[in-house]
């Protein structure tokens, strides 16, 4: 059971995700379609978002009845064939939750469509020239925790060395060693390394983003501006906590390797509570924040102030469900997602080609050294 643990909370958070995911987006992009601000609460829209709930919710009870079940007939196994074997309810939701999401998608497409959502409606589109004479700043002092996690994974690792035994594990699989590597300083430069990597590259990901075209809506371009930066300050915040977490599950996973032992109770206790604490953070700011601050009550008067207007219908420029961004018109690199929260690439501009190609180039080198 203890190997089924990680697949059964992989599936629960990935239940919760799907389940939350229509709270997060914006109220003008149900299920990534484009729609106006006046039809944002429409009957079907609204119907077909119960439906995808109530969906998500009876097969992450099954599936997790399922895993349950998977883990108690195959426990006198070893842990991998546990691990696996429990593993499979989540990917079969995850195949659930793509064929809800495109039902509940075809469904607002086909009304929006037949009933003319954007007859007679003026499509503007945006802009607030302010983000780029006084842009948001990054939140450094957030940033901190997660910048000084590698120095203390460092400074516990060269106080370890000396008793570190000739090898240590460098793979395990619950209370098992799989493989074991021979003591040398590479040992604690490895995971100091990614603690590095992964914070200086989220660091330089956020700052990239803070310059990123704001996604207005024409309808309220001036609540939108507001909502936008305090969109920025949350999410930023959010994720350098979710990196320092991060970083403390990298620091309890390999205090026990450099010991020669594989994870105890009290390492095992804080890999998850760290995990669960950095991922509930973002979740819980995500909820209440939504894309682009659009859940943030930036004032009072929430009515339109250019009623009888809306952004540009550019459903064709969102390729494979409304996930990829493809638009050779638009000269920007990063564009906010328009399912789940954050930033993606315009696969259209010939410079995101170039990044996707290094980052690929990246992954194949790392495969290749590894062993």
């Amino acid at each position: 059971m203890v190997a089924a643990a990680g697949p059964i909370m992989g599936l629960l958070m990935v239940a919760v995700s799907a389940w939350v995911m229509p709270s997060i987006q914006r109220p003008t992009l149900p299920f990534g379609v484009r729609v106006p601000a006046q039809r944002a609460g429409d009957a079907a829209i609204l119907g077909r978002t119960r439906a995808f709930r109530a969906q998500i919710t009876v097969s992450g009870l099954l599936g997790l009845l399922a895993a349950l079940v998977l883990a108690t007939t195959v426990g006198t196994g070893d842990e991998t064939t546990v691990a696996l074997v429990s593993s499979a309810p989540t990917g079969a939701l995850l195949l659930l939750i793509a064929a809800f999401y495109l039902r509940a998608r075809r469904a607002i497409l086909r009304v929006k469509a037949d009933d003319g959502w954007y007859s007679g409606v003026a499509q503007r589109v945006a802009v607030d020239t302010s983000l780029r004479t006084g842009p948001e700043r990054l939140p450094w002092r957030w940033a901190v925790p997660a910048m000084l996690t590698p120095l203390v994974t460092l400074a516990v690792g060269i106080a370890l060395y000396p008793d570190m035994p000739a090898k240590v594990p460098m793979r395990t699989n619950g209370s098992t060693v799989e493989a074991w590597q021979a003591k040398s300083p590479w040992v604690i430069a490895l995971p100091v390394g990614i603690e590095l990597f992964t914070t200086a590259l989220l660091i330089g990901l956020l700052a990239w983003s803070f310059r990123s075209r704001a996604e207005l809506e024409p309808s309220a371009p001036k609540r939108s501006a507001t909502q936008h930066r305090l969109f920025l300050r949350r999410i930023s915040r959010a994720l350098l906590v979710l990196a320092a977490c991060m970083n403390a599950t990298v620091l309890f996973a390999v205090v026990p390797a450099w010991q020669g032992r594989v994870p105890g109770p009290w390492a095992t206790a804080g890999l998850i509570l760290f995990s669960l604490l950095g991922a509930a953070y973002v979740v819980v700011v995500s909820v209440r924040t939504g894309q682009g601050g659009s859940r943030i009550a930036a004032d009072r008067d929430q009515t339109a102030e250019r009623p009888g207007t809306a952004h540009t219908d550019d459903d064709r420029h969102w390729r494979v469900a409304g996930f990829c961004y493809v638009n050779r018109d638009d000269p920007a690199i990063l564009v906010q997602k328009r399912v789940g929260i954050g930033w993606t690439l315009n696969l259209g501009n010939p410079r995101s080609i170039a990044i996707v190609a290094g980052v690929l180039a990246l992954v194949a080198v790392g495969a290749v050294l590894s062993p």
